[in-house]
């Protein structure tokens, strides 16, 4: 049994010390959060190797909550003396509703080559769920008036301007709002209160969400506007505007003051009751917003644009790939079939010293470089040297039987080596056109013949 337990143990730390290793995991910088306070949500994959291709993390849809990508990081960790290389993904997490939310578990695809290997193997990788508790308003503010915040700006515009205003008259009051670190959809409506001899017909609000790789903000501009039915004073009520800050946990109240109107008469009552009509005509004009038609997070038009390119991009890759096979083809098999590959094979040979071997291996080679070339012999005497002759002789000896060869394979190989680039070099200087004649005429006295091996 204690010989089995110390195998075990033995095969786990093989296992764990040599082989590929993977890690995928969720982190979060708070466990509890208000209704629209930013989670930031870190996910981070890591490998003992590296990753041959990207990395997809997939959509990830967290009910209850917005989620909005940021960026990605390369980044680097030492665990148990062993370094991995890996990517955090950072997003930002939106709670929309009080209870508690669940980060599901995510299906991690990646490739990634064995420890010593370079090529990537594909691999499935899992995280665990996490989930966070989200607080609903605290009690004794308003949830129309909620908002999550790292700050909050306020202007307000008159238009015309309220100094000189009769009865009949419509001003346009707009409220803009900038609201950092959080999403449009979580900036709170304006409450238009209601005040008497003034009727108010709020306009459609225009709402932008700003992110960059590192930062998200929010804006809305909502305007409404104002028709004065009644001469005299009209004080239009202070607007409160509330906000927590996630950054220091406090609470703060932004406020426009209250604003009073001297209105003056008008004996011509008949604009009041044709800027009346006007407004509520243009009011019921307004229709609901649609929510706009996204495909995979993306407008129609953009999705089709991004697509057609894609298209285009794998088309001139799968020509590529194509063309580059047919060339690497063409390239191998010009080189398999050449006068190098042929002495590459010979040097081998000699290595291997296998006299019959060698023999053949230089008869192919010797076709190769020059089928004109009438006998080894001939071609020594021109570009070789004593030693080489001397070797080349013994090794026939050899391949007869003879014991008393004193063939030496190393300096065999070096003396044709050097034979073969004196023999180009020949080559270089010479024209072209002359190449094959100065084979057959100028061959020093063959005294071998083509067929000899």
């Amino acid at each position: 049994m204690k010989y089995k337990i110390t195998c075990l143990l033995f095969l786990l730390n093989c296992y764990f010390g040599f082989s590929q290793q993977l890690l995928s995991y969720v982190q979060t910088n708070h466990d509890e959060a208000y209704i629209g306070q930013p989670i930031q949500m870190t996910v981070s994959v890591y490998s003992s190797t590296w990753f041959t291709s990207g990395i997809d993390v997939g959509n990830i849809q967290v009910e209850g909550a917005l989620t909005v990508f940021f960026r990605s990081v390369t980044n680097s960790r030492t665990i148990n003396n062993k370094k991995f290389a890996g990517v955090d993904f950072i997003y930002n997490v939106f709670p929309t509703e009080e209870g508690s939310i669940s980060i599901p578990e995510l299906e991690i695809h990646v490739e990634s080559p064995k420890e010593g290997g370079y090529q990537g193997i594909k691999h499935v990788l899992h995280t665990k769920p996490k989930t966070i508790s989200v607080k609903g308003v605290p009690m004794g503010y308003n949830p129309n008036n909620w908002l999550v915040s790292s700050n909050l700006t306020i202007h307000e515009n008159w238009n015309p301007n309220v100094k000189q205003v009769k009865v009949g008259d419509v001003l346009q009051r707009s409220i803009s709002r900038t609201a950092s670190g959080t999403l449009g959809e979580f900036i709170p409506a304006v409450v238009w209160d209601s005040v008497s001899g003034v009727s108010i017909y709020p306009k459609r609000p225009s709402v932008n969400t700003n992110k960059t790789k590192t930062y998200v903000s929010a804006s809305q501009t909502e305007a409404a506007n104002y028709l004065f039915e009644k001469e005299g004073k009209v004080t239009l009520p202070r607007i409160e505007f509330m906000y927590w800050n996630y950054n220091n946990n406090r609470f703060y109240k932004k406020y426009i003051d209250s604003v009073t109107i001297d209105v003056a008469p008008n004996p011509d009552l008949s604009m009041l009751a044709s800027a009346k009509r006007e407004l509520e005509a243009e009011t019921a004009a307004v229709p609901e917003e649609d929510q706009p038609f996204l495909i995979l997070g993306l407008p129609v038009k953009t999705f089709i644009k991004y697509l057609i390119f894609g298209l285009i991009g794998l088309f001139l890759v799968y020509k590529f790939i194509r063309w580059a096979i047919r060339f690497g083809t063409k390239r191998y098999k010009a080189y398999r079939a050449s006068e190098a590959y042929a002495f590459k094979k010979l040097k081998r040979e000699i290595n291997h010293n296998h006299q019959f071997a060698v023999l053949n291996a230089l008869k192919v080679w010797l076709l190769k470089l020059n089928p004109e070339i009438p006998s080894m012999d001939g071609f020594i005497k021109r570009y070789g040297n004593d030693d080489l002759l001397l070797q080349y002789n013994q090794l026939e000896r050899r391949m007869l039987q003879d014991g008393k060869s004193s063939y030496n394979a190393s300096a065999f190989k070096k003396g044709l080596v050097s034979a073969r680039t004196a023999y180009l070099n020949h080559l270089k200087l010479k024209p072209e056109a002359s190449q094959t004649k100065d084979v057959k005429s100028k061959w020093l006295n063959p005294t071998i013949s083509k067929n000899r091996f």
